[in-house]
């Protein structure tokens, strides 16, 4: 008790604390004066305290799973609440979180949490959800009061956002520094889009960025739902036909998915199908879901989110609460930073966890929720002392491995999955500390356990092997074999660089990724140099002029992507509908002069292509402007894209294939700057044969072709807010 009133002083008095020890670090937010509470202060007290929160049914989990075949009707309402994030005596942290309840009864099935309880669904057995956008906007006249969240957590207005109050998105404080409203953070009807991320599912039900809604009944361009739902309200229907794995949820509204997910919107979503998952996997107290991010918090406890407010942001300084620096560009883009870099590691909702376990196997799906940080894990700080325990990967993503893959790292980026093996047999009394090595961003960023800042971001958790074994681990053991995939998966690439037997390439697509640089910094970043909207890119718009989409695949075909990374930075690429497999990466020639790069801004100015915008020039790149050539005429390599042949300048011997854990199917992987990620995508569903699947044939329950159409992006959300996003549509 003593020591509970001790901390609590200590606590109350940090804020004056700090306030003496950072001059000028006061307020992240524009509209709610904070002190930056920094990650390195905080580590030294409360690192390992917390028990790692564990949603099931086993006799660790503190919080349910919701049953979706027990309950195939549920209610998910988005709502804004407290929780006790940092422990006590730490004040509650308020976060926006999804609250599921049976939609019949009325009964809640998981309190409203960071990250929301997990749901598991049954393949075959369709599942009705009840969206409810219940989220309160900022008051400035009760600033603590309801919608705190929106006040804290800041929407750039100057981005093409998902704006309820449908103003022009056009940069207008650059056209017009004093129109009313110019340079300050949104405060409104927060608008939400729900996205079943890895789902087979009909594009009305997939909750792309323009399918938001409002609470005050605001919608999206492409909003969709079933029924007549209220204000506020969207019904989609999941038919849980695909392939059993590890699938999750998460915002995206337009512009405010990075807001929106800081903020705590995110939770699992377990399909399952037995019969069809490897046998005897660990269950019940000993299957685990963990959702990895990166927050930073203030001296109340509360979400810090850096919008560039305050005399530190931006120095560069060790006390700029930054970390990476203030936005780029605040006359442009007053409140966006290129990548969101936190100072505490979370996992499921909790800082730097701790984990009591059983010397036994354990199946972890771990789940990369980060904004733009990438996790390259290893299991046991061996530097210290700790065992190493085995560990292997069984899955990724959507779906499960063959066979096990043994791993010295578990490297995932944003929006990946991976399903983990660890055995802890032996290890009683042992400590097992899980560390991370991956710069922020990566892979030339920050260094965890290295920079100011990150010193604490090396570690992520923690296990201590203290519990007695219950019983017998009768679990599958992938040192001996077991654990495989009962039913093979369908090959497109045979995991080794080389296309499978049987698979017919129909079409082959060249993209770059790059980035537009204006005088501070990263300004946007595109997808082929195209805008989300590609009616805004000069030379996709008189090729396009429906709507501007330019990947327009046919149903049942399988096209090769062949995405060139052109921008410093390592960007994971997400499909939505499909999953794809790896075929692999390759090296190409950047030399200033002599390189793609040069090759690529030399297309700029091309005859016969449209005309240059104002301010561009030829020869030189043209941001926004779309590729340099024609997108619908093959390149030297046989490409569509509208971009200049890649293989002149491909460095022989750089080839790798996939790591064995990322050579099954997937839905997001990375595109390293320097390389080009080749990708075998299929326009079916995964269990198809390749036999069944051809161009114009629909093997999908549904019809892919109907409704808004879906979209492909850089799942670092900062970057897919500000452009690095594309429509596309699956055509007969």
């Amino acid at each position: 008790m003593k020591k509970n009133r001790a901390a609590l002083f200590l606590w109350l008095l940090l804020p004056a604390f700090l306030m003496l020890a950072s001059p000028g670090g006061a307020g992240a937010s524009n509209l709610v004066t904070q002190t930056w509470l920094p990650g390195d202060t905080l580590f030294p007290t409360i690192g390992f305290t917390t028990g790692l929160p564990i949603f099931g049914p086993g006799y660790n989990a503190a919080l349910p799973r919701v049953n979706a075949l027990a309950h195939p009707f549920l209610t998910v309402t988005m709502k804004e609440v407290e929780q006790q994030v940092l422990p006590l005596p730490a004040p509650k942290t308020r976060v926006w979180a999804y609250e599921m309840s049976d939609s019949r009864t009325g009964r809640v099935l998981g309190p409203a949490h960071w990250p929301a309880v997990t749901v598991e669904a049954r393949k075959g057995a369709a599942a009705t959800m009840k969206f409810v956008n219940n989220l309160p906007s900022f008051n400035p006249l009760q600033p603590t009061g309801p919608g705190l969240v929106q006040g804290l957590v800041t929407v750039d207005k100057t981005i093409h956002w998902a704006d309820p109050f449908n103003a022009p998105y056009d940069n207008y404080c650059i056209d017009d520094p004093t129109e009313p409203g110019c340079g300050l953070p949104f405060i409104g009807s927060p608008p939400a889009a729900v996205h079943l991320h890895g789902a087979e599912t009909f594009s009305g039900f997939d909750g792309g960025p323009q399918q938001w809604f409002s609470p005050n009944g605001a919608r999206g361009s492409d909003f969709y739902t079933l029924g007549y739902p209220g204000p506020g309200e969207a019904i989609y229907r999941y038919i849980n036909q695909q392939e059993p794995g590890t699938l999750w949820f998460h915002d995206h509204a337009l512009g405010a998915t990075r807001t929106n997910v800081y903020s705590g919107m995110a939770a699992f979503y377990f399909l399952r199908a037995p019969g069809q998952e490897p046998r005897n996997l660990p269950a019940g107290a000993y299957e685990i879901e963990a959702a990895i991010q990166d927050r930073q918090f203030d001296t109340n406890a509360q979400l810090f989110w850096p919008d560039g407010s305050g005399a530190a942001c931006g120095t560069g300084n060790a006390d700029d609460p930054c970390l990476n620096g203030a936005p780029p560009n605040p006359t442009i883009h007053p409140f966006w930073i290129p990548e969101f870099i936190g100072d505490v590691v979370m996992v499921n909702g909790a800082p730097w966890p701790v984990l009591n376990v059983e010397p036994r196997r354990y199946l972890f799906r771990v789940l990369n929720g980060s904004n733009a940080r990438f996790w390259r894990m290893t299991f046991g700080n061996t530097g210290a002392g700790e065992p190493a325990p085995p560990v292997w990967a069984i899955g990724s993503d959507d779906g499960y491995l063959d066979a096990p893959a043994e791993l010295s790292n578990a490297f995932i980026a944003p929006g990946e999955r991976i399903y983990v093996i660890v055995d802890f047999t032996g290890l009683a009394g042992q400590t097992v500390t899980v560390m991370n090595d991956a710069p922020v961003p990566y892979p030339n960023g920050l260094v965890p356990g290295v920079d100011t800042n990150q010193l604490n971001m090396n570690k992520v958790f923690r296990f201590n092997v203290s519990l007695p074994l219950q019983g017998v681990d009768r679990s599958c053991n992938p040192a001996a074999n077991g654990c495989k995939r009962p039913v093979r998966t369908v090959r497109l690439t045979d995991g080794a660089g080389s296309v499978a037997p049987g698979v017919t390439i129909s079409k082959r697509r060249q993209i770059v990724l790059k980035e537009w640089e204006a005088a501070g910094g990263p300004h946007e970043v595109f997808v082929n140099n195209t805008s989300y909207d590609g009616l805004m890119s000069a030379n996709i718009e008189p090729l396009f002029p429906a709507d501007g989409i330019s990947e327009l695949p046919q149903v049942g075909s399988t096209e090769l992507w062949e995405i060139i990374n052109l921008t410093m930075d390592a960007h994971p690429m997400h499909t939505h509908l499909v999953q794809f497999q790896i075929l692999d990466r390759q090296a190409y020639s950047d030399d200033p002069v002599t390189g793609y790069s040069a090759a690529w801004e030399a297309a700029f100015g091309t005859a016969g292509m449209a005309p240059l915008p104002a301010g561009c020039v030829a020869g030189q790149f043209c941001p926004g402007y779309g590729p340099p050539l024609a997108y619908n005429v093959p390149n030297g390599d046989g490409a569509l894209g509208g971009n200049p042949a890649l293989t002149p300048y491909l460095i022989p011997g750089s080839t790798r294939a996939p790591d064995p854990w990322e050579s099954g199917w997937k839905d997001t992987a990375k595109a390293l700057p320097g390389e080009v990620l080749r990708l075998l995508v299929r326009f079916a569903p995964t269990s198809s044969p390749v036999r069944t699947a051809r161009p114009g044939r629909n093997l999908f329950s549904f019809d892919p072709t109907q409704g808004p159409g879906y979209v492909w992006h850089c799942h670092i959300i900062d970057h897919e807010d500000n452009e690095m996003m594309r429509p596309y549509k699956v055509v007969r």
